[in-house]
């Protein structure tokens, strides 16, 4: 790179020195009252010579650069679609390397000369014709080459291929795999909550064997449809090794097919590099950490596939049915049960909407009414509050625990709380630092609003510090995007 900046630093020089040296020329001729012929000859030369070095340049660069292209496709499809833009840049290339080579020559052929007059040539209609038709017939040829690729991305796929669900978001990639029944569980905005991001609708049979995954794996010449979806903003599914790429839109899904052809290993030693990965990135610039957008990709042998399906586990049975069995059980027990260290109604007559035995409700009156001193290590994690994606807005649905807490705090007077705020470590650190300082200045200007005397209420932000599960995974992540509470006196 820095020997190619030099060469043109040394091309512009020499052309800049090859321009004062013709000016001086033509100084020198004029005062000398010579005729200038020869002096517009030279520079029409020299301006021809620059030319063609640039050309020539341009042309060595292009060939020397080339091993830095992409390698050979990965996919079925890219294979064609190399074919095509090989084809474009080969015809492309020939016309760009004659057309500048009858312009640098056209410039010293046709050089000033008082005794040369320009011929008036306004028009040719054969001329026009030519060079309207034989563009238009190549651009369609283009296109009939590429309709048949085209059709085979976007065409309905047969029963035995592999679907798989890609939702982008800011600034991460979620993937869902289907189970046993190779069918994806539906979906539903209405049901998005923050245990529940996708809005999959867990009663959908479907759905109970669908697996959230961390790494994208493909098995080797088997056709694969990927559906894609964005949560926030426009992101982009692009997979440069196997050339496919399509824009993921919130609220508009797609989809689009290829097989891979070559595994991971086998691109390694075609490389002659053991640490290659293939990798999903973004190819759209969706925020401050777009550039850590990325998701692994391994494609494997068949065995290799469904020895990895095998060790996946169902989300709904791992997750999401322990959640809800464990919260009916707690809801039971709030139902059921008025009476220890938490009261479903507060002294003040309020009864708390929503709250659960182990709550930050609950959490937070029980360390009210006990003896246990202030600490600064103690802190109580919010648990239904959402916010917009990437921003520091309060969703509607948060305001029931707002509330509880706020009519909390009007319970007990002489508290004072400090309001903490976290993130996962996506993106630049700065970036999250600041978005937990607002998330957490949000929640305290908004029990403010609900009657809490500013004066108790602090807040900062803590960024990705501080957290509470593993970042390297979709989960972790979401349980580290919180908001907690510290009481600095009680």
């Amino acid at each position: 790179m820095f020997t190619a900046v030099l060469i043109l630093l040394i091309i512009a020089l020499l052309f800049f020195v090859v321009l004062q040296i013709s000016k001086t020329s033509d100084l020198i001729d004029a005062i000398k009252k010579e005729n200038n012929k020869e002096s517009h000859s030279k520079s029409a030369l020299y301006f021809s010579l620059i030319g063609f070095g640039v050309l020539i340049y341009t042309i060595i660069s292009w060939i020397t650069e080339s091993k830095k292209f992409l390698p050979v496709s990965a996919s079925e499809e890219g294979v064609a679609i190399d074919n095509l833009m090989n084809f474009i840049l080969v015809l492309t290339g020939i016309v760009f390397i004659l057309t500048h080579i009858l312009l640098f020559y056209f410039v010293y052929k046709y050089h000033y000369r008082k005794d040369r007059k320009a011929d008036f040539y306004p028009h040719n209609s054969k001329l026009e014709i030519i060079w309207t038709t034989v563009p238009a017939i190549v651009m369609i040829g283009i296109v009939l080459f590429s309709l048949s690729s085209w059709s085979k991305i976007f065409s309905k796929q047969d029963e035995g291929t592999l679907a798989i669900e890609v939702t982008g978001k800011q600034f991460a990639w979620v993937v869902r795999y289907p189970g046993k029944d190779g069918k994806l569980g539906v979906r539903d905005f209405t049901l998005v909550n923050s245990d529940n991001e996708l809005g999959v609708n867990w009663n959908n049979k479907n759905s109970h064997d669908d697996m959230l995954v961390d790494e994208i794996v493909l098995p080797v010449n088997k056709p694969v449809i990927v559906h894609i979806g964005a949560l926030d903003v426009i992101h982009s599914f692009y997979l440069p090794e196997f050339r496919v790429m399509m824009d993921a839109v919130p609220g508009v899904p797609t989809k689009m097919a290829f097989k891979p052809t070559i595994t991971t290993e086998e691109m390694r030693k075609k490389l002659e590099n053991p640490d290659f990965n293939y990798v999903l990135a973004c190819n759209q610039l969706c925020g401050s950490g777009h550039y850590n957008m990325q998701k692994r990709v391994r494609v494997v042998t068949e065995d290799e596939y469904k020895q990895w399906l095998r060790e996946q586990k169902s989300y709904y049975r791992t997750v999401v049915k322990p959640a809800l069995d464990d919260k009916a059980a707690q809801d039971t027990a709030v139902v059921t049960t008025n009476s220890g260290n938490f009261e479903n109604t507060l002294t003040t007559g309020f009864s708390l909407v929503g709250a659960i035995t182990n709550g930050v409700e609950n959490k937070l009156i029980d360390f009210l009414n006990s003896n246990q001193a202030v600490s600064k290590d103690l802190w109580f994690s919010f648990d239904r509050l959402l916010f917009a994606t990437g921003k520091s807005t309060l969703l509607p649905s948060s305001q029931e625990q707002l509330k509880n807490i706020a009519e909390i705090l009007k319970a007990y007077p002489n508290v004072e709380i400090k309001l903490g705020g976290y993130t996962d470590n996506v993106g630049k650190p700065e970036d999250n630092l600041k978005l937990s300082t607002d998330r957490a200045k949000s929640v305290l200007n908004e029990l403010s609003k609900l009657g809490v005397d500013v004066k108790r209420l602090s807040s900062d932000g803590y960024g990705q510090e501080h957290s509470v599960a593993s970042n390297d995974t979709d989960a972790g992540r979401q349980q580290n995007r919180r908001i907690d509470i510290r009481v600095t006196k009680k």
